[in-house]
């Protein structure tokens, strides 16, 4: 007969046993969780809502598996450094725009959209989706350790100035806070094209640092620029533009790819919001600032929208003659266009 001692010592090593069998089980594995810290260039209430329910969404999606926090502008890294600091790990997720990551990343110019190209966001989903351009965008990060998530609407990007802009002449001499290639639209008629994060345009519109901004119009409420500038000048250059979620490369690789399909499922749903809600307050942004008489809209008329085509479809194709990629990003949205009757002569 065996010793208690013996039994004891038999059962200890049975249960030391299962546990570490548990612990490397695949079960167990699907059950580790993960606190992601996500920090968006903007201060918006829109945005940080949208984001907050991305948050909510992905933890949905994932039972709890993956936790996101979101923080404003500036609350972890300033705004033109989040990108690299997604790089580094510094934090894991990040909410941007094309244009902030141009200098890393050339091809974030396309992906947050080609002046006087699409005229919805179903259109610009549809170019994400369907002509190329999440897989190229994607491959562009991926070598600069970063994964793009999801692209997200805008609202309306069009002109907000303190000065009156009629005809592209007018555009000679004004100072505008731009970014990415309505920049080069702009200069080529004279314009200063001057970088400006957008938490910061109230201030240098001002303080006259800048008579202008391009921006998505619903800011005309949310930063209360309907306080410093006089004039909406219409159509949009971007109808809309986009901005994005990216994650780091390392830590998007660390997931099962079973969370990883759950956490792409979620931007389906996350886009269509973010679009619908950008779309209203844009609108009512801009008929409040007419209907109470505190600025109002002028639309160019067609022969001044033509000039402006022109010289966008020139800056397309500086653009793709930089690289491959580019370039193919380029043939994409013309391609795009083609396909819906959109002139891009």
């Amino acid at each position: 007969m065996k010793s208690i001692g013996s039994r004891i010592a038999a059962i200890v090593i049975g249960v030391m046993t299962i546990s570490v069998f548990l612990a490397f089980s695949p079960q167990t594995a699907n059950a580790q969780t993960y606190e992601w810290r996500l920090q968006s260039a903007w201060l918006t209430p829109a945005t940080q809502d949208g984001l907050r329910l991305y948050a909510e969404n992905v933890k949905k999606a994932t039972n709890g598996k993956v936790n996101i926090k979101v923080y404003d502008a500036n609350q972890l890294v300033k705004i033109m450094s989040i990108p690299q600091a997604v790089q580094s790990g510094a934090i894991e997720m990040g909410c941007s725009a094309g244009p902030y990551l141009a200098r890393m990343i050339p091809e974030g110019n396309v992906e947050f959209g080609l002046p006087l190209s699409w005229r919805t966001w179903d259109e610009a989903w549809e170019v994400w989706t369907k002509y190329g351009m999440r897989e190229l965008i994607r491959e562009a990060y991926k070598e600069k350790g970063l994964h793009c998530l999801t692209i997200q609407s805008a609202a309306e990007y069009a002109l907000m100035s303190t000065k009156p802009v009629y005809k592209v002449e007018d555009f000679k001499g004004l100072k505008v806070r731009v970014h990415g290639l309505t920049a080069n639209i702009l200069q080529k008629f004279g314009a200063a094209p001057t970088s400006v994060p957008g938490a910061e345009q109230y201030v240098a519109l001002q303080r006259g640092t800048v008579d202008s901004t391009v921006y998505p119009v619903f800011i005309l409420d949310a930063y209360k620029i309907n306080e410093v500038v006089k004039y909406v000048i219409l159509p949009s250059f971007i109808s809309p533009p986009s901005t994005d979620i990216f994650i780091n490369l390392k830590v998007w690789n660390s997931l099962t790819p079973d969370l990883q399909q759950a956490i792409e499922s979620v931007a389906a749903d996350h886009h269509a919001y973010m679009d619908k809600r950008y779309l209203e307050e844009g609108y009512i942004a801009v008929g409040r600032f007419v209907m109470r008489g505190i600025g109002e809209t002028i639309v160019l008329p067609e022969p001044e929208v033509k000039k402006l085509r022109k010289a966008a479809f020139e800056v397309w194709d500086e653009l793709g003659s930089k690289s491959a990629r580019l370039k193919a990003l380029v043939d994409g949205v013309k391609k795009f266009m083609a396909d819906k009757g959109i002139s891009t002569n």
